[in-house]
Parts: structure tokens; C-alpha cells; sequence
């Protein structure tokens, strides 16, 4: 199965999304927190082990529902599209205005 993951965005609540390219359904969903988004930003390891907190069922397995796309990135790293103004709006809000940037090692 072919997974890519993404960075969604409904405005308060931001999460990290694995999705099966094939029929482009959410396998699983993860709340972003620093440590999360950093993986994603970083090195995102093999996608099929992420694992989510977040209930992926019915209308929660459309990627869009999930709010807007920031960034999708393929199993294999590269991006694959980008919204490059909500993609630096939110390296400030994460990271940025904290001082650190996504690549800063988590304590």
C-alpha cells in the first residue's frame, strides 16, 4: 500500500495526516505537537508505523474534512505540493515564536 502524509489545518487544531494513496483515505491521524511535526518536517521514518490518537472513521477518512492542506509529502521524502504562505505561518506558530525552529532537537 502507498501512503503519503500531511499537514492539515482547520485553524485551532492542526493535524498530521497518513493516507492511502490509492483511494486517498486517512489511515491514521495524529495531533500535531512539536515532537510530531518535527518527524513529519525531518525524517518521517517508514509512514506505515505512525500510529494516531485521532478517530478516523466515516466522514473523518476524507483528507479535506480534516481542514486545509499545508504541506503533503510521499513516503519517500520529496514534497508533493505546498502552500508555502500557510506553510511558513505555521513553522512561526510551532516553532518560531518559541523560540526554536522544527529541526531544533526536542527535549
Amino acid at each position: 500500500m502507498a501512503l503519503s502524509a500531511e499537514w492539515r489545518s482547520r485553524g485551532e487544531s492542526d493535524a498530521i495526516l497518513i493516507v492511502n494513496v490509492e483511494d486517498n483515505t486517512v489511515r491514521e491521524a495524529l495531533a500535531i505537537d512539536p515532537a510530531v511535526l518535527s518527524r513529519f518536517l525531518t525524517d518521517m521514518g517508514e509512514l506505515s508505523a505512525w500510529r494516531g490518537g485521532e478517530a478516523v472513521d466515516g466522514a473523518n477518512r476524507d483528507p479535506a474534512a480534516w481542514g486545509d492542506l499545508i504541506i503533503a509529502r510521499a513516503a519517500t521524502g520529496e514534497v508533493i505540493t505546498m502552500d508555502p504562505e500557510r506553510y511558513w505561518d505555521g513553522i512561526y506558530a510551532w516553532f518560531r515564536s518559541r523560540g526554536v525552529d522544527y529541526d531544533t532537537p526536542i527535549q
